[in-house]
């Protein structure tokens, strides 16, 4: 894995459970402490990230950048990738189709498109996701009800598991903090049974997620990765991957391969 992939996969976990020690970060990148501490350096000696390096690791630090929301920092990473992603998933929706949105920054991308569709009705469980999609006379916006997970704004919990099996769609897009051929995982038990529900109640479902999430797993389980319809990310895993996929039934859609949607 190049350096920039480990030092990106070490921020998203630092930004979703607020630390992380040397000895999971070794494990879970396959390298040695050594490279971490290394890692750990370079991140945190530019001040470009609310990050501090401690005894044993590294913590989220939100001092450094005032109180910024998680979201909006997010937003600012691998911004063209999630915008090539959020482009292909925008030509897997037709006009009057009905959507489930997940919460996350990519799917934040897709919303923002979306007004090029006509007659589509969108059901959310993100908070910024629904602020732009209300901008749209065009597309008819539900917001699910439910708890808020504060800097992040997707909304979680019982009630929005009751909530959504209401509700059925023609097309789930969900995002993941990591997926293998094992399946997909999220780095925090918040949001993992909204998930869950997105994906039991749309008949289509679609996987979004950039190049830095395959090959890793993360603290929870959501599904398994045939459950899903297709996988669209900035940049293709290796060749026998994509042919287990294709055994599977999942296309993989990225940039520069022609969408069959």
């Amino acid at each position: 894995m190049r350096k920039s992939d480990r030092i990106q996969k070490i921020l998203d976990v630092v930004l979703t459970e607020g630390n992380a020690t040397v000895d999971y970060l070794a494990d879970m990148l396959g390298v040695s402490k050594v490279t971490i501490r290394r890692d750990l350096q370079s991140l945190c000696s530019g001040g470009d990230y609310p990050v501090k390096k401690v005894r044993g690791g590294i913590v989220y630090a939100i001092e450094k950048l005032g109180f910024e929301p998680m979201f909006e920092i997010k937003l600012r990473n691998m911004t063209d990738a999630k915008k090539r992603i959020a482009e292909i998933a925008f030509r897997m929706i037709s006009d009057g189709d009905t959507l489930f949105l997940d919460s996350g920054t990519t799917v934040y991308y897709l919303a923002k498109m979306l007004a090029g569709k006509k007659g589509i009705k969108v059901l959310t469980v993100d908070i910024k996701v629904a602020e732009e999609l209300a901008k749209h006379s065009n597309i008819k916006t539900i917001i699910a009800c439910g708890e808020v997970r504060p800097g992040y704004y997707s909304i979680c919990g019982t009630e929005t598991v009751r909530f959504l099996h209401s509700f059925r769609a023609d097309k789930a897009f969900v995002s993941t903090d990591a997926w293998n051929l094992n399946g997909i995982f999220n780095s925090s038990t918040f949001e993992v049974e909204v998930k869950r529900t997105l994906i039991e109640l749309a008949e289509e479902k679609y996987l979004l997620a950039d190049h830095t999430k395959f090959g890793k797993n993360a603290f929870v389980k959501i599904s398994d990765i045939d459950v899903f319809h297709a996988i669209i990310t900035d940049s293709p895993p290796p060749e026998n991957v994509l042919q287990s996929l294709e055994n599977l039934g999942i296309e993989v859609l990225f940039p520069n391969k022609e969408c069959h949607g």
